[in-house]
C-alpha cells in the first residue's frame, strides 16, 4: 500500500512552517477526503452525509421521538441547517415530525418505518464505507482514535 505526504498531497512548494500546522492542514484535508468518500458511499441510498447523520441519531433515539434541539447538539457539522435536513427527511418519508398541541414551536422528530429500514441496510463495516481508515491497520486505527480523543479532550471547556 503506497502512501502519499501531505506536501505531495496539496501540492506544496515549500515545507510547513511547524509539524503542528501541518497537522492542523492536514486533519482538513482528511476531513474533505473522508466527507467526499461518505457521500459517495451513501449516495446509492439517496442520501448525504448530514442526512445519514440524523438518521444516526435518530435511530440511537428509537423508538422514542426527540426534539430539534437534541439533533443540533449531536450534529457533526454543528452549521448544518438541522431543520432543513429534517423537512427533506420528511419528504423522502424516513422521518416523522409531529408539532406539539401546546407549544407549535416544539416539534418531536421520530425515524419512520421506512427510515428504520434504510439505516439499517447502511453496512458501517462496509469497506468503502470506512473510507480512508480501511489503509490502518487494527493497532493503528486504535493509537488514531487514542490520538483524536486527546485532541478533543483539549476543547473541552
Amino acid at each position: 500500500m503506497s502512501s502519499q505526504n501531505l506536501e505531495t498531497q496539496i501540492k506544496l512548494s515549500l515545507p510547513f512552517v511547524n509539524e503542528y500546522y501541518k497537522g492542523v492542514v492536514g486533519v482538513i484535508v482528511l476531513e474533505s477526503i473522508f466527507s467526499q468518500h461518505l457521500d459517495q458511499y451513501l449516495s446509492q441510498f439517496r442520501l448525504t452525509y448530514q442526512q445519514f447523520n440524523i438518521l444516526r441519531i435518530l435511530k440511537g433515539q428509537y423508538p422514542n421521538d426527540t426534539q430539534l434541539n437534541l439533533l443540533k447538539d449531536r450534529m457533526l457539522h454543528k452549521q448544518s441547517d438541522v431543520s432543513r435536513l429534517v423537512d427533506r427527511l420528511v419528504g423522502m418519508e424516513l422521518v416523522d415530525k409531529k408539532i406539539n398541541e401546546l407549544n407549535k414551536r416544539k416539534l418531536s422528530i421520530k425515524l419512520s418505518a421506512k427510515g428504520l429500514e434504510l439505516i439499517n441496510r447502511i453496512d458501517v463495516n462496509d469497506p468503502a464505507f470506512q473510507s480512508l481508515t480501511s489503509a490502518l491497520n487494527r493497532s493503528e486505527i486504535e493509537q488514531f482514535n487514542d490520538l483524536v480523543g486527546k485532541m478533543l479532550g483539549v476543547n473541552q471547556s
